[in-house]
Order: structure tokens, then sequence, then C-alpha cells
């Protein structure tokens, strides 16, 4: 990805155009206002499309947006959200476009990962990098991701601002293009999608669950860099809408964004299923 961020966001294209008609001034303001969020934009599209390489171009493409549209940001302390806004629609564009991933897209997934000798390769260089600290909770985000999939687009964002952006109810809606009433209903049918399909799929949540990701690939990190040990994220016989609410928790604290190892999973899920 190009140096986007914040001192020289959208001169990274080399636009001369873009550059000359911005002026210092212009510059000086967005890194002040729009640079101390320019994280948030690469954030939402990673949730939202689970490829590194489409939230890098997100990322990119929002920030040259959000500089060209500067004037438009009437209420500056509002810039996260409406930053946000902008990568969402990008994101939600790049997905209405693509086939939603099936539910079951990490099984499938985890059967042609194993058999590719490339995939493969590339994960154990991930795994035995010296700066690697395995960290199961960032799969239980990655999870989650793969899960967002499957779901509509909007309720998918819906569940991704609210609960993992932080943003409000408003922005939210303002965000995807809805009313709050509207936003209410996709978030609603997004939570109970996620909980019914993590009640068949997660090991950390019930015993019915088969995937037991995270802790397979803590057994292949080396010893002494495998961090903690995979714990449940609730017990078997809480609500399923409980188990929801602390699986949420380990996704907002993840850092998804710095996974080498889950930029190797990200990809080559992306590239299966689109």
């Amino acid at each position: 990805m190009d140096d986007v961020s914040p001192t020289n966001p959208p001169t990274a294209r080399n636009d001369d155009g873009i550059a000359s008609a911005a002026g210092d001034a212009r510059r000086l303001e967005f890194d002040a206002v729009v640079g101390p969020h320019a994280p948030v934009a690469r954030k939402v599209a990673l949730r939202l499309l689970g490829s590194p390489a489409d939230a890098d171009d997100v990322a990119q493409e929002s920030l040259v947006t959000a500089f060209e549209r500067l004037a438009d940001l009437r209420d500056r302390g509002s810039a996260r959200a409406w930053l946000a806004a902008i990568a969402t629609k990008k994101s939600l564009d790049l997905l209405r476009a693509r086939r939603r991933w099936p539910r079951d897209a990490q099984e499938r997934g985890e059967v042609a990962f194993l058999a590719s000798e490339a995939a493969m390769g590339e994960l154990g260089a991930a795994l035995s990098a010296e700066s690697l600290r395995y960290e199961y909770r960032e799969h239980v985000a990655y999870c989650f991701t793969c899960v967002g999939r499957s779901l509509d687009p909007e309720e998918s964002a819906a569940l991704v601002l609210t609960e993992v952006v932080g943003l409000t109810s408003l922005e939210a809606a303002a965000a995807i293009g809805v009313n709050e009433a509207t936003l209410r209903h996709r978030l609603a049918a997004a939570r109970a999608t996620m909980a019914s399909t993590f009640e068949g799929l997660c090991a950390l949540v019930g015993k019915g669950g088969v995937c037991y990701q995270c802790a397979k690939l803590r057994d292949l990190a080396p010893e002494g860099r495998r961090g903690p040990e995979v714990a449940p994220i609730a017990p078997g016989e809480a609500p399923p809408d409980e188990k929801l609410r602390r699986r949420l928790a380990i996704v907002r604290d993840a850092d998804l964004e710095g996974s080498a190892v889950h930029a190797v999973l990200q990809r080559f899920m992306s590239e299966l299923f689109g």
C-alpha cells in the first residue's frame, strides 16, 4: 500500500493536479483533522472485505476522497465517523458486486488450504518469522470476518460499524445509507445469523462446534511464541446472545490489521471465494 498516512494522503498517487490545487493550507488542515483517524479506513475495509489487498485499495481511495471532499466535512469533531462512512460505502460497492461466501466457507477453505503447497509454504514462513507472537484472539476476529462475508452486505456493515468500529446508530445508518429503524433491523438480523452460525461452527462456544483452527494454528507456532492458551469464549450452556456479546468484545480488541499469519489466510480465502 502506498503511503497515505496522514502527512501525505492524496499525493501518494503523485497526482500533480490535486497537489497543486490543494495547497499547503489544505494539506495541513487535512493532516490535523482527518490524519489522526486514517487507520479507521483500513479497519473498516478489512473487517468488511476480509482481503488485505482490497482493504489497502479502499483505504487509499477513501483518504483521497476525503481529501478531495474536505470542504464537505462541516463538523470537524465527526471526522472519524465521516472517514469510516467513506470507507464503508466503497467497501459495500465491492461487496455488492461479489458473491457472498458460503456459511461453511471456513471448513471448505481449510480443506483447500491444506491441499495447497504454496499456501502452506506462506503460512509456514509467517509462523516462523522472528516477529511472530501468535494470538488466538486474532483468529477469533478473523473468523468473525469470514462469517461476515456470508451475510447480506448491509447487515455485515451494521454489525461491524456499531459493534467493532464503535459508531453510533445514527452514524452507522448514515454510513450505510439507511434510516435508524432500518439499521436496527439489519443489526438484529446480523446478530441472529452470527449467533446461529457460530453455535454450530466454533468449538469455543459449544460442544457441537466443528472448527478448532485457532488451537491448531497455536500448536504450529514455535514454543515461546504461542501466546496464551486457547480458552472458551463462553460456557456451552450460555445463551447465544451472550456468547456473541463476548465474541464481539474479543473482536473489538484484536489487532487483526497487524497479523501476518491471518493476512496469509485472508488472501487465500479471498482468492478462493471472491
